[in-house]
């Protein structure tokens, strides 16, 4: 399949995904009159659980696009069986909105924050699997090194690990796993692997210039 289309159809399904995220925002409908500045302040306060569950989803979809362009940008051809992994993953991640709208509506109850862990579970499963398999069908450019393969294996070994250990928290102690949603989006924020590899690139490009 042609790179270009492949990349630009899964951006479109990102940028999709990371916009309907704030529909998750919406105020108690008032009836008439109007409702007062201290009910309109109480009721815009209440939402709290709601923006914080956007923007845990904002950086968590914000940090998968982004590790999506630093893996795809080192890859050298696309085939059916990527294409097919890629679409799970995309698959996944449009289901991330309703997640978020259930965990800002009932943060502290199990089901919901179950689904949440569930749903970036299977993203980070269909991550993991795209990996292995561009991995096994030498799918990278001859300039990836093994050992930047290796690095960029184990930050997201290290992330589906996270993601189980929090759904399965969340039936017991719901507030541990949404404290542990933010965690591993707070390790995916420093640069590792491919990530990693990429800016180490990049500035040595600038010191030549």
């Amino acid at each position: 399949m042609n790179k270009a289309r492949f990349e630009a159809f899964t951006d479109g399904v990102f940028a999709f995904a990371i916009t309907v995220l704030i529909l998750g925002l919406t105020l108690p409908v008032f009836r008439n009159p109007p409702p007062s500045e201290a009910e309109l302040a109480h009721a815009l306060l209440r939402l709290w659980p709601n923006v914080l569950a956007y923007l845990l989803s904002f950086a968590v979809i914000g940090i998968m696009w982004q590790n999506h362009h630093a893996l795809f940008r080192l890859v050298s051809r696309i085939d059916r069986q990527t294409v097919l992994l890629n679409l799970a993953l995309l698959a996944g991640t449009v289901f991330i909105p309703f997640a978020t709208s259930t965990l800002g509506a009932y943060p502290s109850m199990r089901s919901s924050t179950f689904l949440y862990g569930l749903t970036l579970t299977m993203c980070s499963t269909m991550y993991n699997a795209l990996l292995i398999h561009i991995t096994r069908s030498r799918a990278f450019a001859s300039s990836v090194s093994e050992t930047t393969i290796r690095q960029t294996t184990f930050a997201y070994r290290v992330g589906w690990v996270t993601y189980v250990v929090a759904m399965l928290a969340s039936l017991v102690a719901p507030a541990v796993s949404v404290v542990l949603y933010l965690l591993v989006t707070a390790y995916y924020l420093t640069p590792r692997g491919i990530d990693k590899d990429l800016e180490s690139a990049s500035s040595a490009e600038q010191v030549r210039r």
